[in-house]
């Protein structure tokens, strides 16, 4: 029996996932075609072959991670047409759906129904049907046993598995920088949904997100399991950033999709994000390349501190003061002590060393003295210690039990971004030098993605140095 011209558009959209999102894209725009690009090609045919895996029940190699800036259609793909096209292929599987915002998550689950109920849908694959009676607006079942249920971040599952769970921006860009909102991401992947697929071995997890924080879901994932991710990133202008890189000879003009993303629109996004939420947002890479409110270029880095006259100077002449943010614990994954060596010459600030540990009390109250001594430390030296909690112990043990010339450093009277924002202007000035050595990337990688960084340990001792020796009545700033 010769198939019907119907019947044969169905098969090519049930063999093709980027065929069928061509049109389930006209269902839900009015009839209105996509604006193509090869992107959502190379998106779709990635997420076809993971699927696939699912379908055939083969044992998954890894899961997929994918970071693409806002506009680009990544939700309607993963969020919406996904599960429908799953249910082409397969209407007796299950899937979850999250998103930051209940909102968003009932939105897409919506979408992905009026897909389902749409004539189109109807008339091409009759027998896929929801269940009467289980439909509402966040979940629906098919006869078949298939289910598509949708949350959003810290939503209860309860009860529920499923083949392929998609997590679509699981925190507010509108709170990129809050850690609590960070961590309940976080959190809410590794301790809910990370146990939720019905088969461990064959389910599959899709991480689909813009960039907000190194220390957002991707940061975590990227840092704590990088073997277990087939990483994409497609920023919206061609960087070192896009993985894999062989992608970048598909951009056009330096841009990802001129068609929504062109110079016009991000020039107005630059302006509406700032440095930090367009990096992020826009470029996948939530601290700017040449930083943000501390631009690594702005350090000088030099072999030996010059004299007026430009004769190197015996390092030992020089008076070697010491500023410590400190942090008694083991732990990799807590914050580190940050030890920072340092010299007020000729109005410049000159840094000889800057070290983070992590140590417990015993280990730390040892290592502060050979950190000293190290650098210079002579009977005219200071050492300052950060005043919170651990701090103050530490000056209470080292006066006891050392002659260092340790106290506790100035109560810090505005939040750290104001800190560092009231440093940068003697740093901008060219007035910071650093001294060669293994310490220097690490230090300005630092400084680089503040506030955005996993860590600001470095950035304070920086900014007690800076507010103790350069603007304590020893230097003033006109700009």
């Amino acid at each position: 029996m010769k198939a019907t011209k119907v019947q044969i558009e169905a098969e090519i959209c049930r063999r093709s996932f980027y065929e069928f999102s061509l049109e389930a894209f006209k269902v839900l725009h009015n009839g209105s075609p996509m604006d193509e690009n090869w992107h959502i090609e190379y998106l779709c045919d990635v997420v076809q072959k993971e699927v696939e895996g699912v379908l055939n029940r083969e044992i998954r190699d890894k899961h997929l991670l994918i970071n693409v800036p806002p506009r680009s259609l990544k939700s309607e793909l993963i969020n919406v047409y996904l599960s429908v096209w799953l249910w082409v292929r397969d209407d007796s599987k299950k899937f979850i759906s999250t998103s930051y915002a209940s909102r968003l998550s009932t939105k897409h689950s919506k979408n992905s129904r009026r897909i389902l109920e749409s004539e189109w849908f109807r008339e091409h694959y009759p027998d896929i049907q929801i269940t009467q009676g289980e439909n509402t607006q966040t979940e629906y079942t098919t006869p078949s046993g298939g289910n598509r249920y949708s949350t959003s971040t810290g939503g209860a599952v309860t009860g529920t598995g499923a083949d392929i769970i998609v997590i679509d921006d699981p925190q507010d860009p509108t709170q990129s920088r809050s850690e609590v909102k960070r961590e309940a991401a976080t959190d809410y992947f590794k301790e809910t949904l990370s146990s939720r697929l019905n088969e461990p071995e064959e389910g599959l997890f899709i991480v689909i997100m813009q960039r907000l924080h190194e220390n957002d879901l991707t940061g975590m994932l990227l840092d704590e399991e990088p073997d277990k991710w087939i990483h994409i990133c497609l920023p919206a202008e061609d960087s070192d950033n896009v993985k894999p890189i062989e992608l970048r000879a598909n951009y056009i003009d330096g841009l990802l999709f001129p068609k929504r993303l062109s110079h016009k629109v991000l020039d107005t996004f630059k302006t509406r994000l700032g440095t930090y939420g367009y990096s992020g947002q826009m470029g996948q890479l939530p601290s700017p390349q040449d930083g943000g409110i501390l631009k690594g270029k702005w350090f000088n880095i030099v072999d030996n501190v010059l004299d007026a006259d430009y004769k190197i100077v015996n390092l030992n002449e020089l008076n070697w003061d010491f500023f410590f943010d400190t942090a008694y614990t083991k732990k990799q994954s807590n914050d580190p002590s940050a030890l920072l060596a340092c010299a007020f010459y000729n109005n410049n600030l000159y840094i000889r060393s800057v070290a983070t540990v992590h140590m417990e009390f015993p280990e730390l109250v040892k290592e502060i003295p050979s950190f000293c001594y190290a650098n210079g430390y002579n009977t005219s030296s200071m050492a300052y210690v950060e005043p919170k909690a651990s701090g103050k112990s530490i000056v209470q043990q080292l006066k006891t039990s050392t002659s260092l010339n340790i106290i506790e450093g100035k109560i810090p009277d505005t939040d750290k971004i104001s800190r560092v924002n009231g440093a940068s202007p003697f740093i901008e000035s060219g007035r910071c030098y650093l001294l060669s050595g293994d310490w220097n990337k690490s230090f300005l990688d630092e400084c680089n993605s503040f506030p955005n960084g996993s860590h600001d340990d470095q950035v304070d001792v920086l900014t007690m140095a800076i507010d103790e020796l350069a603007q304590d009545n020893k230097f003033i700033f006109i700009g």
